[in-house]
C-alpha cells in the first residue's frame, strides 16, 4: 500500500506559503550579488547590510540554497522555440545550427556536473507564530487561549458556508500588503535585487525535495491549490479559499525508501524508465561560537569548491535579546549548580562542562553590551548521487569542506525522513540539532553571494573558468523591461577590450555570427579588412546572405562616405562635415578659415545635392568673384582653404569621403542579415603615433563617417528586430570629438532602437565616460598593470593586487565578464566547432599549423 507523506503546506498564493501549522510565509528570489573580486573592506558592505537586517528583524526565517543544473537542454529548446516563432530570413540555418550546437554542448557538460545556485528567503509573517515567543510558560498560555477566542470569533467559524480551514481572501490580501512591504527592506539587505516568487516557482521549491533528476521537475502553470467559496454572516458575504490539500500530494511523485538509518532512496519513472538517486541528509551539531568576517563564508564558498551539487536549508528562529539573556544566565546558574555537586561529592567536573560554562559567559557579556538578538538555528545539508558508494565520498567531502569553516555535521540516525520534510518551504524544524548564534553568524555566511553568471537564455558563448559552468546570454534582454529579469543596467551596448592576439576579435565575430543565426542583423565596420574570407560565406550561413562591401574597390564607390550622404539628418551632416574638414585642414575656431569653412557649409546645406565637392566649388567661386567688401587678409584666407582641400580631394583614400555635385555614387543599403564595410588602403595610427600624418587624419575621418551611418542603420532598420553593430578599432573614433558623440549616441539610444553597439579596442584607456551605459562588459587580457586598474575602474571593482593580475594572466580565448546583474567572473571563450574556430581566427596560423602543434604538444 502506498504511503504519502504530509505535505506542511496547507496553501499557495503566489510568494505566500500557509502552514498547516498556522503559520504564512512569505518567499522571496534573491538574484545574487558578485564577491569574489572585492578587497576586504568591500566585503564588509553586504556583511554590514545583512547584520543590520538580522538585528532589525523580528520574523522566523528560513535560507534555502537549491542547486539547479544548468539545464543546456531547456536553455537551447527555449532559445529555438523563440526562433521558431520569428520570422527571418536565416531561420531554417539558426535552428539547424541550434540543434547541432545543444547536442555538442549536452556531450561536453555530461562530463562535468556543473550547478546554478539560487537562492531563497521565506519570512514567518505572524510574529505571534514565532518559534520563540517572549513571556514564560504561564503567560504564553494564557497568550495562546486569548487567540483561540479571537480565531473562534472570526467568519470562517461564524458563516454559513465556510469552514474553518477557509482562508478569507481580505486576510490573504492582508497578507500579501505585508509581504510586499517587506520587499524593499530586503533588497538593502542582500545587495542584489529580489522578486516575490509566483506560486508557479513556490510549488517547484516544494517539488524539488523529491526530484530524482536534473529535468524531472517541471513548471506547473495550471497547478490548482484551492477553491474559492463564500459564506453568509447577519447579510455579510466573506469570500474565501479552501485548500485542496490533496493537491498536494501531486508533488511527492517519487517513492521516498530508507535504505537505512542514514540514507534515502528516491526513485521515479520517466519515461517508461526507473530513474533513482540516494540521498543523505546531515544537520549542523556544533560550530564555532565567534566568526570573523572576511573568511567565514563557508555558504558561498560551497558554490564552487565543491565539484557536485550540495542543497541548503537553515531555519532561523528569532529570540529578542532579553530571552537570548534569560536563557544564558538560567544555563549559567545549571552550570554552577553542577560544579556545586561535584564539590560536594568531592570530584571535578567534566572539561567539557567548563568550556561550555566559558562560552555561556562570553555570549552573555556579547549580548549585554551588543543588544543584538539571537537566532536558534536548524542547518540541514543534502547530498545526492547516483549510487550509494559515490553518495559515501561525497558527503565526507562535504565534512571536511565545512569542518575548514570550523562546522560539524553528522547524519542522524534514523531522522532521514524528518530532515527532508523540513527542508520544505512552511514547514517546522527539528528540535534536537539547534545551534545559537548572533546575528553575525548568518551574516557571515553570505547568503546571495553568487558564483552564477550570464542571462541563462540565449546563446551559448563559453563556460566559467573553474566551475565550468556553461555561460549562456542574450544580448536584447536588457532591452525587454521583463518583470522577470532583475537587471542592474538597461543598456544592450557591449564594451569588450583585450591586447592583440588574447581573443577580443574572434569572441566579437563569434557574438556577432551567434546573434544572426538567432535573427538578429548585423553591421561590422572593419577597418583592418580581416573578414575578406566572409564572401565565400560562413557555417549555415550561406555567401547570398553576408555582404562583404570592400569601399575604394570600385570607382562607384567615390563619394559614397560623404558625411552629407551618411548622416541621418542635415544638421548632424553639416556638424559632422565641418568637423572633419576642420580637423583634416588643421585648422580651430580661432582661425579664419574655421569662419569661412562654417559659412561654406551652410550654404551647400541649402543646394539640392550637399556634399563636400560643393563646399570646395563654393570657395572656388569665393576666391574667384571676390566681394567688394572681403578683406584682403580673408581673401588670402579663402585661398589657403581652398588650396588645402583640393589637395586634399586629389588623395586617392579621400575620394570615398569627398563627394562630388551630381554624381551617380553608391548607396549604403544594408538588407542581408549580415553586411560587412570594410575600406581598401586605410591607415589607422596605433597609439604610439605622435605626429599624424594625412593619410592617418583622412582614414579616421573615413571611420567617424562610416560611425555617422550606424545612426542611419539603426534608426532605419526595423525597430523590433534586434541590430547588432561590431565597431572594430572604437579608440581611432574615439579620439575626434564627433566620433565619440556620435558612439555615445548609439550606446544610450540603442536600447530604445534595439540595437547593441559592439565596441571593441585594445586598450581599457580607449574607453570615456560612456562606459558608464555600457550593459555587458568583457575584458581579455591586458599587458599593463596601468591598463588592468583602468579596466576595474571600468567594472567597478577595487584595484587589489589579485584582481589587476587577473587581467594580466588572461589566457587567450578567457575573459573577465561581468553581466547585466553586475556579477562578474573569469569565463572562456567556447565556439564549439572547429569550422568556427577556423573561420573567426585571425592569428596568421593555417588549420595545417594548428593541427601538427596539437600533435607536437600530445606527443
Amino acid at each position: 500500500m502506498e504511503v504519502m507523506l504530509e505535505i506542511p503546506v496547507s496553501h499557495i498564493d503566489g510568494n505566500l506559503v500557509f502552514g498547516k501549522d498556522g503559520t504564512v510565509w512569505t518567499f522571496f528570489g534573491i538574484q545574487g550579488f558578485g564577491y569574489d573580486f572585492r578587497e576586504d573592506e568591500e566585503k564588509m558592505r553586504p556583511f554590514q547590510q545583512q547584520l543590520s537586517f538580522l538585528r532589525n528583524n523580528g520574523h522566523d526565517l528560513h535560507f534555502l540554497v537549491v542547486p539547479n543544473p544548468t539545464d543546456v537542454t531547456e536553455v537551447c529548446e527555449e532559445t529555438i522555440q523563440r526562433m521558431s516563432e520569428d520570422d527571418y530570413l536565416l531561420k531554417e540555418e539558426g535552428i539547424a545550427f541550434m540543434r547541432q550546437q545543444k547536442q555538442a554542448v549536452i556531450q561536453q557538460r555530461n562530463q562535468s556536473e556543473s550547478n546554478e545556485y539560487r537562492a531563497y528567503l521565506g519570512i514567518q509573517l505572524d510574529p505571534k507564530k514565532n518559534k520563540h515567543r517572549e513571556g514564560n510558560v504561564g503567560t504564553n498560555l494564557i497568550q495562546s487561549v486569548q487567540e483561540m477566542i479571537e480565531g473562534l470569533n472570526t467568519p470562517v467559524y461564524r458563516a454559513v458556508g465556510l469552514e474553518p480551514r477557509d482562508i478569507l481572501l481580505a486576510d490573504i490580501s492582508a497578507w500579501r500588503d505585508q509581504a510586499e512591504s517587506l520587499l524593499a527592506t530586503i533588497r538593502s539587505a542582500f545587495s542584489s535585487a529580489v522578486r516575490k516568487l509566483t506560486a508557479v516557482e513556490t510549488l517547484y521549491l516544494i517539488e524539488k525535495v523529491f526530484s530524482v533528476t536534473n529535468q524531472d521537475v517541471k513548471v506547473r502553470e495550471s497547478f490548482s491549490v484551492g477553491d474559492q467559496v463564500k459564506g453568509e454572516d447577519d447579510g455579510k458575504v466573506h469570500q474565501a479559499v479552501r485548500p485542496n490539500e490533496k493537491a498536494f500530494f501531486d508533488l511527492q511523485n517519487a517513492n521516498v525508501d530508507e535504505i537505512g538509518p542514514k540514507t534515502l532512496c528516491l526513485s521515479k519513472i520517466i519515461d517508461n524508465e526507473v530513474h533513482e538517486t540516494y540521498v543523505q541528509y546531515l544537520v549542523c551539531y556544533d560550530m564555532d561560537e565567534v566568526q570573523y568576517h572576511p573568511g567565514f563564508e563557508w555558504l558561498y564558498h560551497l558554490q564552487s569548491s565543491l565539484p557536485f551539487p550540495v542543497s541548503v536549508s537553515i531555519r532561523a528562529h528569532h529570540q529578542t535579546n532579553a530571552r537570548m539573556l534569560k536563557r544564558l544566565s538560567n544555563a549559567r546558574l545549571e552550570f554552577q549548580d553542577q560544579r556545586e555537586e561535584a564539590q560536594k561529592g568531592g570530584t571535578n567536573v567534566d572539561l567539557s562542562v567548563s568550556e561550555s560554562e566559558s562560552g555561556a559567559i562570553r555570549m552573555e557579556s556579547y549580548f549585554k553590551k551588543s543588544g543584538k538578538p539571537g537566532y536558534a538555528c536548524s542547518f540541514v545539508f543534502r547530498v545526492n548521487a547516483p549510487d550509494e558508494k559515490t553518495l559515501k565520498t561525497r558527503v565526507n567531502q562535504l565534512r571536511n569542506e565545512l569542518a575548514r569553516y570550523g562546522i560539524s555535521v553528522v547524519s542522524p540516525y534514523g531522522e532521514q525522513m524528518n530532515l527532508m520534510m523540513e527542508t520544505i518551504p512552511g514547514s517546522k524544524a527539528n528540535e534536537d540539532y539547534k545551534i545559537e548564534v548572533e546575528p553575525g553568524v548568518l551574516a557571515g555566511m553570505m547568503f546571495g553571494a553568487t558564483t552564477n553568471i550570464g542571462d541563462g537564455q540565449g546563446v551559448y558563448i563559453g563556460y566559467t573558468k573553474y566551475t565550468g559552468r556553461p555561460v549562456f546570454v542574450r544580448p536584447d534582454l536588457a532591452a525587454k523591461a521583463f518583470d522577470s529579469v532583475k537587471n542592474v543596467v538597461d543598456s544592450i551596448s557591449i564594451m569588450v577590450a583585450g591586447a592583440t592576439g588574447k581573443g577580443k576579435s574572434f569572441f566579437m565575430n563569434l557574438l556577432t555570427y551567434l546573434c544572426v543565426l538567432m535573427g538578429s542583423m548585423a553591421l561590422v565596420i572593419d577597418p583592418k579588412g580581416d573578414r575578406k574570407e566572409w564572401a565565400k560565406g560562413l557555417p549555415f550561413i550561406p555567401k547570398e546572405h553576408i555582404s562583404v562591401w570592400t569601399l575604394g574597390e570600385s570607382e562607384a564607390d567615390a563619394g559614397c562616405l560623404d558625411p552629407f550622404r551618411t548622416s541621418v539628418d542635415l544638421e548632424e551632416a553639416k556638424d559632422i562635415c565641418m568637423d572633419i574638414l576642420a580637423y583634416l585642414a588643421n585648422i580651430d575656431i580661432e582661425h579664419e578659415e574655421y569662419t569661412i569653412l562654417s559659412e561654406a557649409i551652410e550654404e551647400v546645406g541649402k543646394m539640392q545635392d550637399p556634399c563636400i565637392g560643393g563646399v570646395i566649388d563654393y570657395l572656388r567661386d569665393l576666391y574667384k568673384k571676390k566681394p567688394e567688401n572681403m578683406s584682403q587678409a580673408r581673401h588670402e584666407a579663402v585661398e589657403r582653404l581652398k588650396a588645402t582641400l583640393e589637395t586634399l580631394r586629389r588623395n586617392q583614400l579621400a575620394r570615398l569621403l569627398f563627394g562630388e555635385v551630381g554624381q551617380d555614387y553608391r548607396v549604403l543599403h544594408v538588407e542581408k542579415p549580415l553586411q560587412v564595410m570594410m575600406v581598401q588602403n586605410l591607415n589607422l595610427p596605433d597609439e604610439s603615433v605622435k605626429k599624424h600624418r594625412i593619410s592617418h587624419k583622412i582614414s579616421e575621418a573615413i571611420l567617424i563617417s562610416l560611425t555617422a551611418f550606424t545612426k542611419q542603420y539603426m534608426f532605419k532598420q526595423d525597430r523590433y528586430r534586434h541590430k547588432i553593430i561590431l565597431q572594430d578599432e572604437a579608440s581611432s573614433i574615439d579620439r575626434s570629438t564627433v566620433g565619440s558623440e556620435l558612439m555615445d549616441f548609439v550606446v544610450r539610444k540603442g536600447r530604445y532602437y534595439n540595437t547593441t553597439l559592439l565596441k571593441g579596442t585594445q586598450n581599457a584607456t580607449d574607453y570615456n565616460e560612456e562606459v558608464a551605459n555600457m550593459g555587458m562588459k568583457f575584458s581579455f587580457g591586458l599587458r599593463s598593470t596601468r591598463e588592468a586598474e583602468e579596466m576595474l575602474d571600468y567594472f567597478n571593482l577595487p584595484r587589489t593586487r589579485n584582481n589587476v593580475e587577473i587581467l594580466k594572466n588572461l589566457g587567450r580565448g578567457e575573459a573577465l565578464f561581468q553581466d547585466i546583474y553586475g556579477r562578474t567572473a573569469e569565463i572562456r571563450i567556447d565556439p564549439v566547432f572547429e569550422d568556427l574556430l577556423d573561420a573567426f581566427d585571425s592569428s596568421t596560423a593555417t588549420k595545417e599549423e594548428r593541427e601538427r602543434e596539437k600533435k607536437r604538444i600530445g606527443s
